[in-house]
């Protein structure tokens, strides 16, 4: 008979606010979770099925498309959106809602030039067709999805629960979201905020103890984030364009996330160029040979140049919008404000913290 285990996964949980659940639950494991670099995108592969961003082929949601070709009409075309939503935000807006609609992907705030280049190619690690093996599915776990029941927590616990009490499910796993958007439009000193908390604090705790005297003293329970989060206090406005003209298949691409900027160079001669901007970008700085060997960003396809942000800074413009969030995470993954939340009924772990990989292989090693 297979041990029974359920799975919760909250989103961007901090790790001092998970407190409550553990003096609720009288949880004997309480740890720090480590994030990796990057965004939930890499973190959750990390924690789901092991991989960093060189196993798992991805860093970040949007990335160069090396095989992409585009025709000079198109290029052209963008041309002229990128030229007229440069005198025009309304309009920029509003082609970008129409290319949005055309596509069927969300395009955001990504420029006309250089979107022909870029491919959305992550994907979220727990969801169905992931293409790598998880502990999700070399467990054969049930899934209650934020993403096919809404953002909305309460509803994806009371479906958890529902399903929980119905099925007896031996092997369960929820995911909530709802925490990370509040966070990101809210902050996190507000009502909001606490209310949420609040709110999985006692879905939480019931779930996990309606499974525990569903299946026994065998059954285990793993609640933990992927992250916390910072308040942002300050705006970075950084174009490489002033300092490399317009971006191209012939020259360099970019992609300027939220706390990342990345640039792929496939004209070298400006390589000395882009290093001297940004050191002079005193809000961050490029990741090293080492820092990248231990992210796991050792491949090159991920950015010739990788920047990361200091903590509480954000870029403004970047490739999602042109404001600040009130809270960011993406930073410094052992920042005491990037650490997210462990909890379990399993005994026998140590240590003051636990990496995103080692989530993996400690859940894996209990199927």
């Amino acid at each position: 008979m297979k041990t029974p285990i359920l799975v919760i996964f909250v989103d961007a949980l901090p790790y001092d606010r998970a407190v409550n659940i553990v003096e609720k639950l009288a949880a004997p494991t309480y740890l720090k979770s480590v994030p990796g670099a990057g965004y939930s995108i890499n973190v959750k592969a990390e924690m789901f099925a092991g991989l960093k961003p060189d196993d798992v082929g991805y860093f970040c949601e949007w990335n160069y498309d090396v095989e992409s070709s585009v025709a000079w009409p198109v290029k052209a075309l963008m041309s002229i959106l990128d030229w007229v939503g440069g005198i025009s935000f309304f309009l920029d807006r509003v082609f970008h809602k129409l290319t949005t609609k055309l596509l069927g992907e969300n395009v955001y705030a990504i420029p006309f030039r250089v979107m022909p280049f870029l491919k959305n190619s992550g994907l979220t690690a727990y969801e169905r067709d992931f293409q790598h093996p998880t502990f999700l599915s070399e467990g054969a776990f049930d899934r209650v999805l934020y993403s096919e029941e809404g953002v909305n927590d309460k509803k994806v616990f009371e479906k958890a629960l529902g399903k929980l009490q119905k099925e007896k499910c031996s092997r369960l796993f929820v995911s909530t979201a709802e925490l990370d958007g509040v966070m990101h439009n809210h902050g996190m000193f507000c009502e909001e905020y606490e209310n949420q908390i609040a709110l999985i604090e006692d879905h939480a705790v019931r779930l996990i103890n309606e499974f525990l005297d569903l299946h026994g003293p065998e059954a285990h329970y793993f609640l933990f984030s992927d992250h916390g989060m910072a308040p942002v206090l300050q705006a970075v406005d950084f174009d490489i364009r002033d300092i490399c003209g317009a971006a191209g298949n012939d020259s360099y691409l970019y992609c300027v996330d939220a706390t990342f900027y990345r640039v792929w160079l496939n004209d070298k001669t400006l390589e000395a160029k882009i290093n001297a901007a940004f050191s002079d970008l005193k809000e961050g700085h490029i990741l090293t040979v080492a820092e990248r060997r231990h992210f796991g960003l050792v491949d090159l396809k991920h950015g010739d140049v990788i920047f990361m942000l200091d903590e509480s800074k954000q870029f403004a413009p970047n490739f999602f919008g042109r404001g600040i969030c009130q809270a960011m995470h993406g930073y410094e993954p052992q920042l005491e404000s990037q650490l997210g939340s462990f909890v379990s009924n399993l005994g026998h772990l140590h240590g003051e913290k636990i990496e995103a990989v080692d989530i993996y292989k400690t859940i894996r090693a209990v199927l």
